[in-house]
């Protein structure tokens, strides 16, 4: 009876252990695609600025736009109080493979308009990719397009301001 206690769990565990496929010796590897393991570290850059006065320029007032959600990425629209300093930052997401460009339009208070692409003239923006605008001290306009798989989506339209502390 006492050998049948010892018996019984270790019937157990080599029944769980087969089962689970432990005991089994896998000499073959399964197929893999190869992928390279190169790491980049990029460094915040600024794009290219156009200058333009509002007058020559209607600005977009059609509807923020929803992208596919295997196109999507994220963006980080934020605006530095000391130096109203705009920056745009691209953190990647699902949709990095799809993105082409980023293009923003700053329309700031004091009615001048510049725009500024996300390329650096790159083939396509990476994460980390930064574009740095010289906003003014009231609320500056910012308009994002995503140009994704051959598509210009608009993703941001906002009104942005310092932050408070």
């Amino acid at each position: 009876m006492k050998s049948s206690i010892l018996v019984i769990p270790a019937l157990v565990v080599i029944l769980f252990m087969l089962v689970s496929g432990c005991s089994s010796d896998n000499t073959t590897p399964a197929a893999t695609t190869p992928v390279s393991t190169t790491m980049i570290t990029p460094s915040p850059t600024t794009a290219p600025t156009v200058s333009v006065t509002t007058a020559a320029v209607n600005p977009d007032t059609g509807p923020v736009q929803l992208m596919p959600s295997a196109q999507q990425v994220n963006l980080l629209l934020t605006k530095d109080r000391p130096t109203s300093k705009i920056s745009l930052l691209y953190q990647g997401g699902p949709g990095d493979m799809f993105t082409q460009k980023i293009l923003m339009h700053l329309y700031a208070a004091d009615g001048t308009y510049q725009e500024f692409v996300m390329d650096d003239g790159k083939k396509r923006p990476v994460p980390g990719d930064e574009i740095i605008a010289q906003g003014t001290r009231e609320g500056d306009r910012c308009v994002v397009y995503v140009m994704s798989a051959g598509t210009s989506y608009k993703v941001m339209d906002e009104q942005v301001f310092a932050a408070r502390i």
